[in-house]
């Protein structure tokens, strides 16, 4: 499938066209055997026993376009006793390992991975947290982080990057997820721990120059107290600096609003979150279509065979205000998963709507033996109805992470789904090319904005047909040890194309007019304060803003923010990039 390239503010395409928003067929199928991947999650000996058990909580990979040919791949993290995988993508649904010719065919105790450009040369990097190789005794300072070369190979550089070591006396690293944080164009890393006494929380800053730096204390995030697993970066209240939001266990779940200084302040119960006692996945998405991003994250049904474990089942926070939630997992339909792991929204039938999946399964105990994954999908109306077998998403194993990717190209979201001590099951998404089932990807190339980070992460887009309006945002969050593919899917249901109001992380607005269905599309962004184009924003930039004040024309480069009006906003955006 061609990608269409989108550099200017204006777009010619076909009308808006189609009211409503159809109800589609979905039909997943199992295509594991077709696709090739099938690296067996199997932790080392030493991850089995003791008390850190990460042999049984872990099972995950992530995936990206690690050759820059548009296909997206598959790294799967193994655990140990075999050697993690590297499925690069043919080009027709089906993958090739190629770790060894790539320098990541290593045994090693791997727990989770996250993916992001972090030295933003244009090819997307790979950080492990490990507990050292395998027939080692687990120890701190192992993590890996895998430097894309651009040659087809990793380096492996967290020592002299800074980021080998989360806890300083335990082997701890259950999640981690690169993000701008602080919005200075380059991609930071923050790593979950969960070993209680591990202080294995921990905030790492980019200094841009192939190193980061542990600013934990300084940003006020405790690295004790919080048992995470899934750490997720995500802009929840429209200032564009991005929310720190933890899914973590025993009660630790943790909501940090960004200050915009560096700082976070620890919301959670002001928020009216945190109230899932044994957060595992997490995922973010506005599911109404309300212009809120709301927080799902997964837990343990209730059951009485666990002492000490309340189960409070999965919980669905719907934004109802500034950092203000309501749980509605009951309300909703989506409470009940079982012993929930990774989960993601997607609007896999392409109407619309955000769907929920999430995976499950806990053999040690008789009821979440063949805990079968769940599907709700939208109804539109504020609740789900549980879909997965009806729509051959069949999944019993005894799961972990989960991710969506598009594996041909062909234009949907479909689904790998990664065992504890078993192999991945890929599940192909067959809704593209259907009637009334039409669709946008967006990517998107951030190289010439200088305060932007790569690939567009934290952009938010605004996507709008006759029949709705929605709203999507990129970020790297993981779902549980794993993470999506770094691209914007958006479902448009009959309509036939869509206005797109691209805002992205330096305050700047692209608009994109009319654009068609059923393409992928890479959004192009430059210095875009630059208005003068001489390499710099500086006088003559605001210069050009203050003798235009007032009134403007649609897509007036100088209308920084796309408001209808060269204002106040505009300069604020424009000394925000000063250089």
């Amino acid at each position: 499938m061609a990608t269409t390239v989108l550099r200017a503010a204006v777009v010619a395409g076909l009308c808006l066209s189609g009211r409503g928003a159809l109800a589609i067929d979905l039909a997943f199928t199992d295509v594991t055997a077709l696709t090739g991947i099938n690296a067996a999650h199997a932790p080392s000996a030493l991850m089995e026993t003791g008390p850190i058990i990460f042999g049984l909580l872990c099972g995950g990979g992530v995936c990206g376009d690690f050759n820059n040919d548009g296909f997206t791949d598959v790294f799967v993290v193994v655990g140990g006793k075999h050697a993690d995988a590297l499925y690069l993508n043919n080009g027709d649904g089906t993958f090739t390992d190629h770790a060894p010719s790539w320098g990541v065919a290593v045994k090693h105790m791997g727990l989770a991975a996250a993916v992001g450009d972090y030295d933003g040369d244009g090819w997307l990097d790979i950080f492990v947290s490990s507990a050292g190789l395998n027939g080692t005794v687990p120890a701190a300072g192992k993590h890996r982080l895998y430097r894309n070369t651009g040659a087809n190979g990793f380096i492996e550089i967290a020592a002299s990057a800074g980021v080998q070591k989360t806890s300083p006396t335990i082997p701890d690293g259950t999640g981690a997820t690169f993000g701008d944080y602080d919005l200075d164009g380059d991609l930071d890393l923050y790593v979950a721990g969960w070993v209680g006494p591990s202080s294995g929380n921990r905030l790492f800053r980019n200094n841009d120059d192939g190193t980061f730096s542990d600013v934990s204390a300084a940003a006020g995030l405790p690295t004790l107290g919080i048992r995470g697993f899934s750490p997720r970066f995500a802009d929840m209240d429209g200032d564009r600096f991005p929310e720190l939001l933890i899914a973590a266990d025993f009660g630790t779940s943790r909501y940090y609003r960004n200050n915009g200084n560096g700082t976070f302040t620890n919301l959670t119960t002001a928020a009216g979150v945190g109230l899932d006692d044994n957060g595992m996945g997490s995922t973010v998405g506005d599911y109404d279509n309300d212009g809120r991003l709301d927080w799902y994250v997964t837990s343990i049904t209730s059951l009485t065979q666990i002492p000490n474990v309340p189960g409070t089942g999965n919980m669905l926070y719907r934004a109802v205000g500034t950092h203000a939630f309501a749980e509605v997992s009951g309300a909703t339909g989506v409470s009940q998963g079982g012993w929930g792991w990774g989960t993601t929204f997607a609007d896999f039938n392409h109407d619309g709507w955000l769907d929920l999946v999430a995976t499950n399964g806990w053999k040690i105990y008789a009821k979440f033996v063949n805990d079968p994954t769940r599907l709700w999908l939208n109804l539109k109306d504020g609740t789900f109805a549980e879909a997965a077998v009806a729509s051959g998403l069949i999944h019993t194993l005894d799961s972990r992470g989960l991710m969506t990717l598009d594996l041909e190209n062909d234009g949907d979201d479909d689904l790998v789904i990664f065992t504890n001590h078993g192999s991945p099951r890929v599940f192909r998404n067959n809704t593209a090319g259907t009637p009334s089932a039409n669709w946008l990807r967006l990517r998107f190339d951030t190289s010439g904005g200088r305060r932007l980070a790569p690939q567009g992460v934290g952009t938010r887009v605004i996507v709008t047909t006759e029949a709705l309006t929605q709203i999507r945002r990129l970020d790297t969050g993981t779902n549980y040890q794993s993470q999506n593919e770094l691209s914007v899917f958006v479902g448009l249901g009959n309509a036939v194309s869509a206005e797109l109001r691209v805002e992205w992380a330096d305050g700047t607005v692209t608009l994109l007019h009319a654009v068609p269905a059923n393409q992928r599309v890479l959004v192009i962004s430059g210095e875009r304060s630059d208005l003068n184009q001489d390499g710099r924003v500086d006088g003559e930039d605001l210069g050009l803003v203050l003798e235009s004040w007032g009134p403007c024309e649609p897509d007036d480069a100088r209308d920084l923010t796309a408001s209808g009006s060269i204002d106040g906003d505009d300069v604020v955006v424009l000394l925000g990039n000063w250089l």
